[in-house]
């Protein structure tokens, strides 16, 4: 199938909604009061114009869907104005973190009304899975516009596929696996981690229920996984168990997508999201900062002195066992992102690919500037071409696989290098993050390009 601007425009009778809109302009119907019933061509007008209310409501919702669950800001607005074309409507779309503007026009009277959407941000790939295949039936013209709209607001109110006790534990098991593949811990650092890791998850949950706790989460559990890890701080590895602790707040995620969009020419949302990023590795920093000299105070005969994130330090476990551990941690992000369970194999068997070549160039060959651009474009590759053979959501499937490769925990030891006063350390990490990011920009938007030369025509969030 071909792009959706070729396509048959949705038609009322044989007229388009437009030369309806133009005929009940003619008609002159608001000063037409008459107790006589509507003529056959007046119900189609009034029809039309139906529609096209009906129309523009299922595009507000699916930019509202779209902008919750995770979909990436430069391919959103595509997605919104083919579809837009599709139902024969003239609209422009504007896309930031946290909103989106629609401005419907009308050509014929030369007018337009804005729409303001406002939703926060998430990570949720079932129902951003959902909603990109209930668009592929509408672009198919497989399902009516008024059962589409009854679907997605289902999809938009159904509740989560994880219930929060799962959620809770993921922060726990998550922190253990990532603290033994990522962050070089011993069995013992993976098990304090995991307690650490529980801990937040159960602070996440309080931030879901209290609104006005939601503002100082970061921090709070930043400053209570630097108390805690300063205080096993002499049966374990620093480094790795504040991270670890710390893991679901690491912005490596945000920053490489900011990256991304900035690349591609989207400059206002890549940018707001690059500033949050650095910021948020601020703020786990100082938090951790904070959180040892509170113990230094307590204690009195201070253990740590000033953060210790060193990794070099820790008693890391053989390399050959990560291949047992890293399959556990991708079905523990999978859960973070809401990857119902039908896809975890696929998930864990295209970021195993991912990670393997990762593994092979960064460790084997030494050629560490090329093993995340190397093993970023072998995900895009895999994850698009596995997508365009079984149509599903591309997004979805190389998104736990990246996440694995992101380099947050780089942005947080660069940010506590310059607070404990080594400002080249602190320097040269933060280097390190951004050239990181770039990496993983150039093998992503490259596989895409060679999986997908013209463009993809009919699914504009198809990967990152």
């Amino acid at each position: 199938m071909g792009d959706v601007s070729t396509m048959p425009r949705v038609a009322v009778d044989g007229a388009s909604i437009e030369q309806s809109i133009a005929k009940l302009r003619q008609l002159d119907l608001p000063h037409r009061v008459s107790d006589k019933p509507q003529n056959v061509e007046q119900q189609v007008i009034m029809h039309a114009i139906d529609m096209l209310l009906l129309h523009q409501r299922f595009l507000v919702l699916v930019a509202k869907a779209l902008m919750m669950y995770g979909s990436p800001l430069h391919h959103l607005e595509n997605n919104l104005i083919r579809t837009a074309r599709l139902l024969d409507l003239e609209v422009t779309a504007s896309a930031i973190p946290g909103l989106v503007l629609l401005s419907f026009e009308d050509s014929l009277t030369h007018t337009s009304e804005t729409k303001i959407i406002r939703c926060t941000n998430g990570w949720d790939m079932h129902r951003l899975d959902q909603t990109n295949q209930l668009l592929r039936r509408v672009v198919y013209c497989k399902v009516e516009v008024d059962q589409a709209i009854a679907e997605l607001e289902d999809i938009i109110t159904a509740p989560p596929i994880y219930a929060w006790y799962w959620q809770v534990l993921n922060w726990g098991v998550l922190s253990w696996s990532l603290c033994l593949v990522c962050f070089g811990g011993s069995w013992r650092d993976s098990g304090l981690s995991l307690a650490f890791g529980l801990i937040g998850g159960v602070l996440s949950l309080a931030a879901g229920k209290f609104s006005g706790y939601t503002n100082i989460f970061e921090v709070s559990v930043s400053i209570l996984a630097g108390l805690l890890s300063a205080a096993v701080a002499k049966w374990g590895c620093f480094g790795a168990i504040s991270l670890s602790a710390t893991v679901v707040l690491l912005p490596g995620l945000v920053m490489t997508t900011g990256v991304i969009e900035l690349s591609s020419r989207h400059m206002v949302a890549g940018t707001v999201r690059i500033f949050y990023a650095l910021l948020l590795a601020f703020i786990i920093a100082y938090g951790l900062l904070i959180g040892v000299e509170i113990f230094n105070k307590l204690a009195g005969n201070p253990l740590l002195d000033g953060v210790l994130l060193d990794l070099t330090q820790c008693q890391s476990l053989s390399k050959w066992s990560w291949f047992g551990t890293f399959p556990i941690g991708i079905i523990n992000i999978a859960v973070l992102v809401n990857i119902h369970w039908r896809h975890w194999l696929s998930v864990t068997v295209v970021a195993g690919i991912s990670y393997g070549i990762f593994w092979l160039f960064k460790f084997h060959l030494g050629l560490d500037d090329l093993a995340p651009v190397v093993a970023s474009f072998v995900l895009g590759l895999v994850a698009n071409t596995w997508a365009k053979i079984t149509g599903q959501t591309a997004y979805m499937i190389l998104l736990p696989g990246e996440m694995f490769l992101v380099p947050g925990s780089v942005g947080v030891r660069g940010f506590s290098s310059l607070l404990s006063k080594d400002g080249a350390q602190g320097l040269s990490l933060a280097l390190q993050m951004i050239t990181t990011c770039l990496s993983i920009m150039i093998g992503l938007l490259a596989s895409s390009f060679v999986v997908y030369p013209r463009g993809k025509l009919n699914s504009a969030f198809l990967t990152v």
